[in-house]
């Protein structure tokens, strides 16, 4: 096992004591079902075969093309990739691929993710590259710590390619600070998120993403593992919320359930959802005008040919 770095914010008191608060919410936030074996695991067969991301004829498109918009933007010298909130690694190997193909031969790259078991994944998934240097991985929840440049100092020399695909259409637009955190002047930042493309029957095809066996198994695993096995199905729905819309998954107890979280029982009543997922939908132009408002230069957004998955190359300012 590669060594990983394991930040305070992602030890088992702090998993527990954030369950526990998200609980009493009659919350399950989108970081707790990345944290576990299973739970990682599942969520891996999920996105393989589910994320337009992943796919060679849409999402992979749109990918290919930033990096091809990074090579463009980069400076002679050495290149340190760090996949924030990077999930297996897929993409950020593709990312590496590009630049070895591209003849850079000075490449690192950092994993960095909430869950342990996706850190590893992701190590071994760049470290597959040739001529590409994995560093120690880090384990941190980014919606707890908004710096993390103490996390990966001492800066390796050239420069940074930070990528952040997908996160902010779960944790929201506040994820952008961590990785902007990590920037210097003329560092390059990749940023993705789902869209919802105009068009009749956009919603219908974005909820097949969703409302399938899959999903349901992925989500119920964290309750599952707390022991709430029979609260009922997760429904969804859209929502047209003030920063956009979003699909929300609910579990809706018929009747009273007991969560057990290390030694902790949680009483969740009958009658009332526990919110287990939020999806934020974007639009290239919204997609664009957060990374303005962080400051940032957007030298590129691409869509997918579905206009499903939209990736922005941006450049730190001086």
């Amino acid at each position: 096992m590669p060594d990983v770095r394991i930040d305070e914010s992602v030890t088992p008191a702090a998993h527990r004591a954030g369950l526990i608060a998200a609980l009493e919410a009659r919350r399950v936030d989108n970081r707790f079902h990345y944290v576990g074996e299973l739970a990682s695991s599942r969520w891996r067969e999920l996105a393989a075969g589910h994320s337009p991301a992943q796919d060679a004829d849409d999402g992979v498109v749109a990918y290919d093309d930033a990096a091809k918009a990074v090579i463009a933007a980069l400076p002679d010298g050495p290149v340190h990739v760090i996949g924030l909130a990077c999930g297996d690694g897929v993409k950020e190997r593709r990312l590496l691929g590009a630049l070895r193909s591209a003849g850079r031969e000075e490449i690192s790259a950092t994993a960095v993710d909430v869950s342990v078991p996706l850190v590893v994944a992701a190590d071994a998934a760049m470290a597959q590259v040739p001529g590409v240097v994995a560093t120690e991985g880090v384990a941190v929840d980014i919606g707890a710590v908004p710096d993390l440049s103490p996390l990966l100092s001492p800066w390796l020399p050239g420069t940074r390619v930070v990528t952040l695909f997908g996160v902010i259409s779960t944790l929201g637009p506040g994820s952008l600070a961590p990785a902007v955190s990590l920037l210097a002047t003329g560092d390059l930042l990749l940023v993705s998120a789902n869209l919802l493309p105009d068009r009749a029957e956009a919603r219908d095809d974005v909820m097949a993403q969703y409302d399938n066996p899959p999903t349901r198994a992925w989500l119920s695993t964290v309750l599952e593992e707390i022991g709430i096995h029979d609260a009922g199905d997760i429904t969804f729905r859209w929502d047209d919320a003030p920063g956009g819309p979003m699909i929300v998954g609910e579990v809706t107890p018929a009747q009273a359930v007991m969560a057990q979280v290390e030694g902790v029982t949680v009483g969740l009543s009958a009658g009332a959802p526990i919110r287990v997922l939020e999806s934020f939908r974007h639009t290239p132009e919204t997609l664009e005008a957060l990374l303005v408002r962080e400051g940032l230069e957007v030298l590129q957004v691409t869509v997918s040919p579905s206009g499903e998955e939209g990736v922005a190359v941006c450049r730190c300012a001086p």
